[in-house]
């Protein structure tokens, strides 16, 4: 009965020790075989603002080393946004660590601590639904990765201003929080063909000999998910037209050439209001030229948007033509000669006013002398009757 006994407890040790060794083995074909179940330890992936052509980096870490990885995507804006399978791979350490590359998705498996790593750039204007799962899916982590670009306003509040080396476009985009954008921007005008641009910045320097002289243009700015400004106001590199000079002599008495007296001279310049309001034009100055019977002489007015010149010493007798240039630092405009207002007159002679003045001062002299007289008349008769009395 004893000996039953112990071969019972033989038997069932026996059978114990055979089904753990069985339990094992049959643990690690799962294992190997990628059929273990497992949990998901670790996920991370990069969060935040992403925009296109950001690399994008997330890595999963699963208890048992088995790791599935399924990639789908969807376009922004459009009319079908289900999710559309991109690639599923899969990892388990009976294939000792691998790289899998598949449509710009870079995979990579570490067996040592039962980690995998996916890579990858996100397109424009598409949302990317990653899933990482242990190997019967009982456990699984997700990421949804958007291209933020693709809410970005268009760009607005186009200005145009200039320089000496050209032409200054610059925008805004506030309401875009990628820092990587790129910026298209078109130049149109009537008579030529477009002009095509593409940066990072929010400014643009367009050099002069890109552009015509007399010719008007515009711009457009495309941003994050080709989103369009409105047409900017109209520039050119012309000077503003001259509506009329108006000329303004003030005699003086300096005295001039030959005894004479001089004159000094103002024009007042009038722009094209029209022209000025509806089209940008670069700061403009003036080249001022007079000519007259004793030569010819050059002026310039330097100081930018100052429509208003004097000059001085203009002699007696002399004839003066004026000739009025607008310029910029990029063209010489239109030629004005102003033959219709008083550009042609002659200075006052001083000789007139000496005469005067030779008269008034003898006159005065005179009307001296005769008061001058007169005291003394008086202060005789004074004397005469005051000595009859005594």
């Amino acid at each position: 009965m004893t000996m039953q006994l112990v071969q019972l407890e033989f038997v069932i040790s026996f059978t114990k020790n055979i089904m753990m060794a069985l339990t094992l083995l049959l643990g690690l074909i799962l294992l190997c075989t990628g059929l273990a179940s497992g949990i998901v330890t670790g996920f991370q992936y990069t969060n935040g603002s992403v925009c296109a052509g950001d690399r994008v980096e997330c890595n999963c870490t699963t208890s048992v080393g088995v790791i599935d990885w399924t990639i789908s995507y969807r376009v922004l804006g459009s009319s079908n946004q289900s999710w559309i399978h991109v690639k599923t791979v899969n990892f388990n350490k009976a294939r000792n660590g691998s790289t899998t590359e598949c449509e710009g998705y870079t995979f990579t498996y570490d067996p040592d601590d039962n980690s995998s790593r996916l890579i990858f750039h996100l397109n424009a204007s598409e949302s990317i639904l990653i899933v990482c799962q242990d190997g019967h899916e009982v456990d699984n982590e997700t990421a949804i990765i958007t291209d933020i670009g693709y809410y970005a306003r268009a760009p607005t509040n186009l200005t145009t201003a200039f320089n000496a080396s050209g032409v200054i476009l610059e925008w805004e985009d506030t309401e875009n929080n990628c820092t990587s954008t790129e910026y298209y921007v078109t130049l149109n005008s009537t008579s030529t063909d477009e002009l095509m641009y593409n940066t990072s910045n929010t400014t643009l320097h367009i050099k002069p000999s890109d552009l015509l002289e007399n010719v008007t243009y515009t711009y457009t700015v495309k941003g994050r998910a080709e989103k369009q400004s409105t047409i900017s106001k109209p520039f050119t590199l012309a000077t503003i037209k001259v509506k009329n000079v108006a000329v303004c002599t003030a005699n003086t008495t300096d005295p001039c050439k030959n005894n004479s007296c001089c004159a000094n001279v103002t024009l007042n310049i009038t722009l094209e209001s029209s022209d000025h309001a509806d089209v940008k034009h670069p700061s403009q100055f003036y080249n001022i030229s007079y000519s007259s019977n004793t030569g010819e002489v050059s002026y310039c007015i330097t100081d930018y948007d100052k429509t208003k010149w004097t000059g001085s010493g203009f002699n007696y007798n002399e004839r003066y033509h004026f000739t009025i240039t607008q310029m910029n630092d990029f063209i010489a405009g239109e030629q004005i000669n102003n033959n219709t207002t008083t550009s042609e007159y002659y200075c006052q002679s001083r000789e007139n006013g000496g005469l005067l003045w030779i008269g008034i001062s003898v006159l005065l002299i005179i009307i001296l002398f005769i008061i001058v007289i007169l005291l003394a008349i008086i202060v005789c008769q004074c004397k005469y009757r005051s000595q009859r009395k005594s």
